[in-house]
């Protein structure tokens, strides 16, 4: 007991190993930083390596040569057929928690997921993610140089408790990208 007293780092409260950290990258990043960022990427939005025929050639090249910020990536992938094929083979309430978790890093709110499936419905799903794109908590979040991760299991100003809940329910590692159905009880 004496033990569980002692100031310092809780014991209880480590950070999960699986969980990402924030990737900034530099203004003359190295290749491998550059690598590691775009597969960092994939991996936030797509939830997997992508095979080397889905690959954005085009867009990589430009992040490497420095055209393209990470946002700009970020922005091409989320709004690629690859990315849209994923949403659209998800149930529509799934689709709007995915698409959430991958690019803010956290669940929907009941009201932001309403008006994802408002705007998917009248403009289209295209328009729905670069609304999440062009969102100031996007730019406040990751800017044009950090690379979306899962943050939404700490608390921040703003963001309700039952939002960081849902995020630590929809987040089962790595696999939990993509939101699983709720189990019948």
């Amino acid at each position: 007991m004496a033990a569980a007293l002692k100031p310092g780092k809780p014991q209880g409260f480590g950070r999960r190993k699986s969980l990402g950290a924030a990737l900034v990258l530099s203004a003359a990043p190295s290749t491998s930083q550059v690598q590691a960022a775009v597969e960092a990427i994939y991996k936030q939005l797509l939830n997997r390596t992508p095979l080397n025929a889905e690959r954005l050639g085009d867009a990589e090249s430009q992040l490497r040569d420095g055209q393209l910020s990470v946002a700009d990536f970020v922005a091409q992938l989320a709004l690629s057929d690859l990315f849209l094929q994923r949403l659209n083979r998800m149930a529509p309430l799934r689709a709007a928690a995915a698409a959430y978790l991958a690019l803010l890093g956290r669940a929907a709110q009941p009201q932001e997921t309403s008006r994802f499936l408002a705007t998917r419905v009248s403009r289209g799903l295209p328009q729905a993610i670069a609304d999440i794109l062009n969102s100031a908590e996007y730019s406040r979040s990751f800017g044009q140089d950090t690379v979306p991760y899962i943050k939404g299991l700490n608390t921040s100003d703003g963001i309700p408790l039952s939002t960081v809940n849902r995020t630590a329910n929809l987040y089962e590692g790595n696999a939990g990208l993509t939101p699983k159905p709720r189990e019948a009880i």
